[in-house]
């Protein structure tokens, strides 16, 4: 229902605001609207009502024999279109520097759309010089830029016959900078996409942009334009250890000029890229960790209070695989409470079952892998992933569960064939789940594995690709 999802938008700090923008004239005051809102209040955060709870609000507020269903079909449609006003002059008029210009912008276009003369030069180029400032430009900065020298050059007042000050070259200029670094931004989704669901995009003009770009002085000057430029030939070209340290190296040198929205939206880009090399038997785990603890040192790891179970899990995997069970069980505590409520304990759970096993706790990690985990899709491929390692340790060093081992190979394997992944991905589970057979298998029928047998497999395991968990797979070798 729209109201309630409206309701819901707003936080606990806005409820005072709407309540005075209920009662302001300029946008249709009416009593019954804040009336209706603050009996509405009471359900906050969830709001869960059903039609029969809104009826019985309605007569709360405006008396047991009040009810009128086009009267109160009127009075939510009214209020959702209060809340709507209400959630756009919030962003005109907030505080925040970066949604603060929108105000600066709109007032700007005003006064250049009332020819005020004078008075618009001057707050046109205030505008300017205030969004100039900026250590790094986010993707709005190039366009507002453009619009600003657009509005100035195209006022009745700007002379057409002389070049300086040049602001129709400054807008075109800027307009390149906004068109390229949008491409760049959808252009580094796409190939994201392509690698998930073996899918080509068609990308028309990206070799023209990365042309147009491509002068160390425009890259230098423009830190997020280099960034997304090298993340996109690394997609282009194929993701490589070198060229995906040297753009750690400016991301990480870059990072505290990088508007906080664009460091959200790099990180994920850098650790597809770091988990594509970690398949590749690259190590690269503390690096993609030393990420992860930048993101939270300077507060940008969570997206309005929200953390995402796969960032979730994916921190507290490459922590125990760089052997930080302290700071990974920190960092359980003090995140988890910020993952949506419906996956919060499977994915809390599933995250102690990887973190208890890489200690070699085998019997406790399995305890932890719950059969609610296995019934959510995304988390269901690394549980059986878990638990296959756990029964394979366990065959291998107490000679135990072969039955069950094979049971668990034989269905991850179906598992994986029956699944909508990308070549690649398929590719790289099926590998590793086949020799984890291969190894079980060797390991069954001659029990005490000679030296030259797991030769023979070390031969064999170095030129697979793609693989997960390679570096696990040699180890084990090792223990048969």
């Amino acid at each position: 229902m729209k109201l309630l999802t409206l309701l819901n938008s707003l936080h606990h700090e806005e409820y005072k605001d709407f309540e005075k923008f209920l009662q302001s004239p300029f946008f249709k005051a009416s009593e019954q609207y804040l009336k209706f809102f603050k009996c509405l209040c009471k359900h906050h955060p969830a709001f869960d009502l059903g039609k029969t709870d809104l009826e019985a609000a309605y007569r709360r507020c405006f008396g047991p024999n009040s009810l009128n269903e086009t009267k109160l079909y009127n009075l939510m449609s009214g209020l959702s279109k209060q809340i709507e006003q209400y959630l756009v002059v919030r962003m005109v008029l907030s505080a925040d520097d970066k949604q603060g210009l929108l105000y600066e912008q709109l007032l700007t276009k005003s006064l250049g759309k009332r020819n005020m003369g004078p008075y618009f030069r001057k707050e046109a180029q205030r505008l300017i010089d205030d969004t100039m400032k900026h250590p790094s430009y986010e993707i709005d900065d190039y366009l507002a830029l453009n619009q600003i020298h657009h509005e100035i050059y195209f006022n009745p007042d700007t002379p057409k016959f002389e070049e300086h000050p040049p602001h129709l070259k400054l807008a075109v200029e800027y307009l390149d900078l906004y068109y390229c670094l949008a491409k760049l931004r959808y252009a580094a989704e796409m190939k994201t996409r392509e690698r998930i669901y073996n899918y080509h995009y068609e990308l028309p003009l990206l070799e023209a942009v990365a042309t147009h770009i491509a002068s160390p002085e425009r890259l230098d000057a423009h830190p997020l334009l280099a960034i997304y430029y090298r993340l996109v030939n690394l997609y282009q070209k194929g993701v490589t250890e070198r060229d995906f340290r040297e753009l750690m190296t400016v991301f990480v040198e870059k990072f505290h000029v990088i508007p906080k929205v664009e460091q959200r939206a790099l990180l994920p880009h850098l650790m597809n890229c770091g988990s594509s090399l970690m398949s590749r038997d690259c190590v690269v785990e503390a690096e993609l960790l030393s990420l992860y603890k930048l993101a939270i040192d300077t507060k940008v790891l969570l997206t309005g209070d929200r953390i995402t179970h796969i960032s979730f899990l994916n921190i507290v995997n490459l922590a125990g695989l760089c052997n930080e069970y302290d700071w990974a069980n920190t960092f359980i505590e003090q995140f988890s409470p910020y993952l949506e409520e419906n996956k919060r304990e499977p994915s809390v759970d599933l995250a102690k079952a990887g973190l208890y096993y890489k200690q070699g706790w085998l019997d406790k990690a399995q305890t932890f892998l719950k059969p609610e985990i296995f019934q959510i899709s995304l988390f269901d491929i690394i549980a059986r992933a878990i638990l296959i390692r756990i029964a394979f340790d366990r065959y291998v060093l107490q000679g135990k569960d072969y039955e069950f081992l094979t049971a668990q190979i034989n269905a991850f394997e179906k598992f994986v064939q029956s699944q909508t992944f990308s070549a690649t991905k398929r590719a790289t589970e099926l590998n590793w789940v086949r020799f984890v057979r291969k190894m079980a298998t060797a390991k069954f029928e001659m029990v005490e594995v000679p030296e030259s047998k797991k030769e023979t497999l070390r031969r064999s395991l170095k030129p697979l690709q793609p693989v997960i968990s390679k570096k696990w797979l040699e180890e084990r070798i090792g223990w048969l």
